[in-house]
């Protein structure tokens, strides 16, 4: 089991491109250790967009929790706010771009639980 009071309490950890990450469920013991499932959450500073990617085995759902941008899936641009749901499949391209004046938070559940080799940028 495991409890997380409030997400804002949440220690992100900064990629190269300004977006930051962090893992609340997964497959180790600090985070739950999940058998089949991953929950992380991603902040895009304003103007930052995170990494375009693919998963060859992992299907993801994405819950936008504040502010507004675009998810980009196989090159298409569909616009995005709070309270918005995105699903991509295995071996869809996708990413998220933050293009408003606040940070860009959501929410990411993957299944089968996430592992960095399945991962693959273009």
């Amino acid at each position: 089991m495991k409890i997380i009071d409030s997400v804002e309490d949440v220690e992100f950890k900064a990629f190269p491109g300004g977006d930051l990450f962090s893992v609340l469920v997964g497959r180790h013991e600090s985070t739950g250790s999940s058998k089949h499932h991953t929950v992380a959450i991603v902040n895009l500073p304003e103007g930052v967009e995170s990494d375009e990617h693919f998963h060859k085995e992992r299907e993801e759902s994405y819950f936008i929790i504040t502010g507004s941008g675009s998810a980009v899936i196989d090159g298409k641009v569909f616009p995005v706010q709070r309270g918005s749901l995105v699903y991509t499949k295995p071996n869809e391209k996708h990413k998220f771009v933050n293009e408003g004046k606040e940070e860009f938070k959501y929410l990411i559940i993957t299944s089968p639980v996430w592992i960095p080799e399945d991962s693959h940028s273009y």
